[in-house]
């Protein structure tokens, strides 16, 4: 494999994680890190260090940066969710192919036309929704692919984690629907939980494949703390394969443990985690898998790179195998028509640290039941929730924030 030539935009928030993969993949002499942007350096001075110790070049101002630089093979943009659309289509558009975190865009419209400007400009984009690099998923994959369990009838993933008070003071549009003017829908589903989420579509058969989009939407979200967006959602998705997904994830979980997800077949089912691990249900018997410790990151930037070398090559999240994601949550929003506080009688909190943490402990006990029958929270039913209705998807090409979320 050549070296290849990359800058970053952005070094604080999760840019730290991308600082230490350049790091690392420059030490093994598989890539030159030739500049970065940050232009609030003095808050991150251990990143500004390591960048600077590779020998790469300070800037304030990304197109600035790249200008400078026409021969960069690839630029990494790890800045602000509102901030992805505009950078990658400047960066392709100049001419240079892209790792940009998730999600890709806010809105339909807007991954539609950061899509167009892909294929115009013939740049790789290749989305940071690591956890479809990991073997156990790859290998899921391949067996859905191949049918060994039949036609895929449903998708269940879950996601329980607790996050204190301080994961939401940590920067400015942390639990917003709109920041400085600009959608951001931070949420269960758009941030923390948007691996889990884009995994599942991805399970169902439908991220990247022209015409199985969503047909329908139903979604319920919800807030113990004391944000705009939510940290307790449900979604259900039917799918034009006839596949349906159903999501359910929160942010004020009690316990504790991996991610997962379920897939049911007509023929078996699946359980995949966050631990690399994978079981196959069959007629034929129980096959468990199980691919140890993986760096997730590095799977992206070496297929990146990869694919750069040898056109033609898969990405593992290519930028248009993101619109099932995209659409789903823009449609969650439509269903859903507003984020409701759960009253305080059903939340407790506790002190986590200097912070303090508020949780929500009748869905953390019941949440894989919920899961398991593949209710909506309304129709479990738990006291504190608000039912909605499906919002049809067919011909959905753009997104406006219902009235009544908008501040």
């Amino acid at each position: 494999m050549k070296i290849c030539r990359a800058a970053l935009i952005g070094i604080g928030g999760f840019g730290v994680e991308h600082v230490k993969m350049m790091q690392k993949l420059a030490g093994e002499g598989r890539l030159q890190v030739v500049a970065f942007t940050e232009p609030n350096v003095d808050a991150h001075q251990e990143s500004y260090g390591k960048l600077a110790a590779l020998g790469a070049i300070h800037y304030t101002d990304y197109v600035q940066m790249l200008t400078l630089h026409p021969d960069i093979d690839f630029v990494a943009i790890a800045t602000p969710i509102a901030t992805h659309k505009p950078m990658c289509i400047q960066a392709m558009r100049m001419g240079f192919h892209v790792l940009v975190e998730k999600p890709p865009a806010i809105t339909i419209q807007d991954l539609d036309e950061m899509i167009a400007v892909q294929r115009e400009a013939g740049r790789l984009c290749q989305v940071n929704f690591q956890n479809t690099s990991g073997q156990a998923f790859r290998t899921l994959l391949e067996k859905l692919g191949s049918g060994v369990l039949g036609q895929v009838q449903h998708v269940v993933g879950v996601g329980m984690w607790k996050r204190s008070r301080a994961y939401y003071d940590r920067t400015r549009w942390a639990g917003k629907l709109v920041s400085d003017g600009q959608y951001v829908l931070d949420g269960t589903f758009n941030n923390p939980f948007a691996h889990l989420l884009h995994n599942c579509l991805l399970a169902a058969g439908v991220e990247g494949a022209p015409g199985l989009h969503p047909q329908s939407v139903q979604a319920e979200l919800y807030h113990v703390n004391d944000i705009e967006g939510d940290d307790v959602s449900c979604i259900r998705a039917v799918m034009a394969n006839g596949a349906d997904v159903h999501f359910y994830a929160m942010l004020c979980s009690e316990g504790s443990g991996e991610p997962f997800i379920t897939v049911n077949g007509t023929q078996g089912k699946a359980y995949w985690d966050y631990e690399n691990k994978l079981t196959i249900h069959t007629r034929d018997g129980e096959e468990k898998l199980a691919f140890g410790p993986v760096d997730l990151i590095r799977n992206m930037y070496v297929n990146l790179m990869e694919a750069i070398e040898s056109p033609g090559k898969p990405l593992f999240s290519p930028l248009e195998a993101c619109r099932s994601f995209v659409l789903v949550s823009n449609g969650t929003y439509e269903s859903a028509r507003a984020v409701h506080a759960i009253p305080r009688q059903f939340v407790t909190e506790q002190q986590a640290g200097e912070s303090t943490v508020r949780l929500l402990p009748g869905l953390s006990e019941k949440m894989r039941d919920v899961a398991a029958r593949r209710r909506l929270y309304s129709e479990y039913p738990f006291p504190w929730a608000t039912s909605t209705r499906p919002f049809r998807m067919t011909g959905y090409s753009r997104f406006e924030l219902p009235a009544d979320m908008r501040k």
